[in-house]
């Protein structure tokens, strides 16, 4: 995938971050998230790490040119498997088996890479980890001296909202839980893996317009449940409630988050389900 970055911008102190489809951070002899940009694009060769934040190929599809050049990788040992063997997110999606190739979101495609030390392994006092699942269950986040967090996808402003209506996730109440440790974190900015950087009042306030979209998505599944519906009868109805755009790897996308949402619906005691003629029915609680 061709680099969207014009190279990087300062945020603070030594903290930068390459603009580009998904950014990637540069704070010393760190780059975080090489997925869209490369080796050309950081424009210094004092790289010794790539910090991949969690294992989706928009995150981490450049790494290996990093690595090829002497620096050491480091994930999660969460999401190291995903990083190492980008087949597996391809073949979760699909519920294991192997999905037709025009149904396999290039999000979840990319070049393979090598993970040399897992982040619960890793320390360094100028830049720690933030454990910030949700997105992926091995997501973090990465906080700077300088007062920068690189954030991912743990958190989504309301402009992405407004553009992908329902950004990816697997697990809405990991998610909130992220959300709420980012709002007691000490920093100054913010850099998401989409979109612009975030003072801290910024920030905060799209922490809570996410919790209040996480809210609203279970609203509507609730909504829609309001007499038993099958699964895939509830993916066509909520998707042209939210009007979302029409597309194979969407359709993937929509089914893991409303799979995500009725199962936390579930756990809380607010939605139900029953097994009948092979099809399995949802609906809301009494």
């Amino acid at each position: 995938m061709a680099s969207k970055s014009n190279g990087p911008a300062l945020v603070a102190g030594n903290s930068y971050y390459l603009p580009a489809m998904s950014n990637a951070g540069l704070f010393k002899g760190y780059v975080i998230d090489p997925g869209s940009v490369g080796y050309a694009d950081v424009g210094r060769d004092d790289i010794h790490t790539v910090l991949i934040t969690h294992g989706h190929n928009d995150h981490f599809r450049r790494a290996r040119e990093f690595r090829e050049r002497g620096a050491r990788v480091i994930a999660s040992k969460e999401d190291a498997l995903l990083v190492r063997n980008p087949e597996v997110n391809v073949r979760g999606l699909f519920s294991w088996a192997r999905p037709p190739k025009e149904m396999i979101t290039p999000y979840f495609q990319g070049d393979a890479c090598e993970v040399d030390l897992y982040i619960e392994d890793w320390l360094d006092s100028s830049i720690r980890a933030i454990y910030l699942p949700g997105h992926t269950l091995g997501e973090y986040g990465f906080i700077t001296e300088d007062g920068v967090l690189y954030s991912a996808d743990s958190l989504y402003s309301k402009e992405l909202w407004g553009k992908y209506k329902l950004p990816y996730s697997i697990d809405p109440d990991l998610c909130r839980e992220s959300i709420r440790k980012i709002k007691t974190l000490d920093f100054d900015y913010l850099v998401p893996g989409h979109g612009d950087p975030l003072s801290r009042e910024d920030a905060l306030k799209a922490a809570d317009f996410h919790l209040s979209q996480l809210d609203f998505v279970d609203e509507v599944v609730l909504e829609l449940l309001r007499e038993p519906v099958s699964t895939e009868s509830l993916v066509t109805k909520f998707c042209y409630e939210l009007d979302l755009y029409k597309s194979l790897n969407n359709y993937w996308l929509t089914l893991v988050m409303l799979k995500g949402h009725l199962s936390s619906l579930n756990h809380q005691g607010r939605v139900a389900y029953k097994l009948e003629n092979y099809c399995m029915f949802w609906f809301k609680s009494k």
